[in-house]
């Protein structure tokens, strides 16, 4: 008789064994691969993204060099416009 319940609660591990093993393949199947394609498009997103909002930043970042220097040259012509206007009264 103990033999019988040996090889039982051996086979039924076995059985739960199978079981599990085939739970835990569809549960990869039905849920992580899903979630991990859904993360790895997010991520691609998400990069696309960040080069987008460095380019502008770039374009940005020279206009505002370009504006800096038209703004030092108008200062410059301006302060000469009034040094000749006093040194011609």
């Amino acid at each position: 008789m103990h033999i019988t319940q040996m090889s039982d609660i051996t086979g039924l591990i076995a059985v739960l064994s199978f079981v599990g093993g085939i739970i835990m393949f569809l549960f990869k199947k039905v849920v992580i691969e899903p979630l991990q394609k859904s993360i790895d498009t997010l991520n691609k997103t998400i990069e696309g993204f960040k080069e987008t909002a460095e380019r502008r930043m770039e374009l940005i970042e020279q206009r505002v060099d370009i504006v800096e220097d038209r703004t030092s040259r108008q200062e410059e012509q301006i302060k000469s416009i009034f040094k000749s206007l006093k040194g011609g009264e």
